[in-house]
């Protein structure tokens, strides 16, 4: 007789999802060049065949870990619910651990776009994406464009400074920038 769920236990992870799982574990850990069939198989505990039967290529890989990311990190945005661009835009920075996580992933997406035509492609579009939904939501264009360059920078440098003092560098460039140029865009919930 086969056995029923329980209620609100989620399903065991699919071996993509341990595989996806393990590329941001690697990436977040290791960087790009720490990244490999072998080094994700091993984080996952499958065979480098299963994760070559998902991603073919290192390239593969950190496409789709970064995806899994984004996923991730859009989710955590809805589920906080953010009124205001300030409050959006500090869910961008890595204040903390789970979010640090994430931003050494983009870091290690970025490392490799600056070196890959395909996904230098892919990441301008990703920006260009991101810089029309700002506009969207009512901040001028070259504002757009500068809070998505100080947004880049901020989540660089957090990544070097312990997290008590990631805070104060939010409220010294970004925050500082939304008010000197009164960006006070607030979103429908």
């Amino acid at each position: 007789m086969g056995r029923r769920r329980q209620a609100g236990r989620r399903s065991p992870l699919t071996a993509e999802e341990r595989i996806l799982g393990a590329v941001l574990d690697v990436l977040a850990d290791h960087g790009v060049d720490g990244l490999s069939i072998r080094s994700v198989a091993q984080a996952a505990g499958v065979s480098p065949a299963q994760v070559q039967y998902y991603y073919r290529t290192k390239r593969d890989l950190v496409r789709a870990g970064f995806d899994y990311s984004s996923g991730q990190f859009l989710a955590a945005v809805a589920a906080a619910e953010p009124a205001t661009l300030r409050e959006l835009t500090l869910q961008w920075l890595p204040l903390d651990e789970g979010r640090e996580r994430r931003a050494r992933v983009w870091l290690a997406y970025t490392e490799m776009a600056a070196r890959d035509e395909q996904l230098a492609a892919e990441a301008a579009r990703i920006d260009e994406e991101l810089r029309q939904w700002f506009i969207g939501a009512g901040v001028p264009g070259p504002q757009a464009a500068m809070l998505l360059a100080l947004i880049d920078g901020a989540t660089a440098q957090c990544l070097v400074l312990p997290l008590p003092r990631r805070r104060e560098l939010a409220e010294n460039t970004l925050l500082a920038f939304l008010d000197q140029q009164n960006l006070k865009v607030t979103f429908d919930r």
